[in-house]
């Protein structure tokens, strides 16, 4: 984790080339006036530049994997990359349109954030392409569209493995409180935590808020030790997450930390000695002791000289799905594709996909535990 690296602007915005990027893998001279058949919405520029570049990089490395492995209906399979800027709706919307409507592939991988991914999906759920995406939000497969597919498990996943732990390993789960992000995610996040904590006919001992960006949790920290909480579920942004923690561990509060980003790098490097003890519901950690994850990890350490993040795992499991799925169709129809995802089966790095009749394909997710200043993986949790 500390040897990841990275790149200022001017190297993001060489990186990123022109708003599309054309990635061909050779193998038996594949010509560039070949249709490439994946379409990647993600961020490269803007706010989540660095986001994207690891997610671009997950799917480059799965696509040199793919073509050395034979390629898609006998050929390199080529992809294209458009640039969404994160979770900007607006870039979001030119990016499909571009895939759908110029470079007309079959499968796109992306929109990334739950946001967007609503905001397009009127756009391509017509049948034109088949979206797979990383997105967690609870809707992005409930909302009627039937050409998504989703290779993360979503948030109520997440929300249930903590609560579970709680309840089970840390013998706190009558005193959990809730700590969340005034804004979609984070008010999704806590909407997921309340509910799945009523099922078990628990109910917190204090929900507080803060805006993002915030820079000053005194009050709402002073709150939830007003309260009892024995463990705070956080469901906020990394930054905002490292500066509470710090804050905590300052004030010398007596409660612990669970949540969905607190084993994530940028998490780790702010909040230092503050992320100690603290429990993830995680999706990927390099330090997993899986055997197929420590070859990923030196495998694109060696390609990238840096280590991959859960980014990149994501959207490497993402590429070899759709591969997958594009030659079990035989074809690069559109609906053989999607049909295809009810028969594929493939063991990734986030979790053992097979994908039901509302594209979900995954619910799978670790607990993890900070301990020495790295993530551990102490258990996976297949619901």
């Amino acid at each position: 984790m500390n040897r990841k690296r990275t790149m200022g602007v001017r190297g993001l915005l060489a990186l990123a080339g022109a708003s599309a990027v054309l990635v061909t893998m050779s193998l038996g001279g594949a010509t560039a006036q070949e249709q490439p058949l994946i379409g990647v919405s993600l961020p490269m520029t803007g706010a989540k530049a660095l986001v994207g570049r690891n997610f671009k990089q997950g799917v480059e490395l799965a696509i040199a994997d793919i073509n050395a492995a034979g390629g898609v209906l006998g050929k390199p399979l080529q992809v294209v990359f458009e640039d969404d800027q994160g979770d900007n709706t607006n870039g979001a919307i030119n990016a499909v349109n571009k895939i759908m409507q110029v470079h007309k592939t079959p499968v796109m991988i992306g929109p990334h954030y739950s946001v967007t991914q609503m905001a397009t999906q009127n756009i391509y759920c017509n049948g034109k392409i088949v979206s797979l995406t990383g997105g967690t939000g609870v809707p992005v497969t409930n909302s009627g569209c039937k050409f998504v597919i989703r290779t993360r498990s979503n948030d109520d996943v997440q929300a249930k493995a903590i609560i579970d732990y709680a309840q089970k390993a840390l013998k706190a789960a009558d005193k959990v409180a809730i700590f969340y992000a005034n804004d979609d995610f984070g008010k999704s996040g806590q909407a997921r935590v309340v509910a799945q904590m009523a099922a078990l006919g628990l109910k917190p001992v204090a929900i507080e808020s803060h805006n993002p960006n915030d820079k000053d949790y005194s009050a709402q920290l002073s709150k939830l030790k007003n309260a009892g909480a024995a463990l705070v579920i956080l469901w906020a942004h990394d930054t905002d997450a490292a500066l509470i923690v710090k804050q905590a561990k300052q004030f010398g509060l007596p409660f612990r930390f669970a949540g969905a980003v607190l084993s994530e790098d940028a998490f780790l490097k702010l909040a230092g000695s503050g992320a100690e003890g603290a429990i993830s519901a995680s999706y990927f950690v390099p330090t997993d002791p899986n055997p197929a994850v420590q070859t990923f990890v030196k495998r694109y350490e060696e390609r990238f000289k840096m280590a991959p993040d859960v980014w990149s795992a994501t959207y490497y499991d993402a590429a070899m799905l759709a591969a997958k799925a594009i030659n079990a169709a035989g074809s690069a129809d559109v609906a053989k594709i999607r049909d295809s995802f009810a028969t594929v089966k493939y063991d990734g790095l986030l979790a053992s996909y097979g994908c039901d009749e509302k594209g979900d394909c995954n619910r799978q997710v670790n607990i993890v535990e900070i301990k020495g200043g790295q993530p551990v993986v102490l258990e996976a949790v297949r619901y």
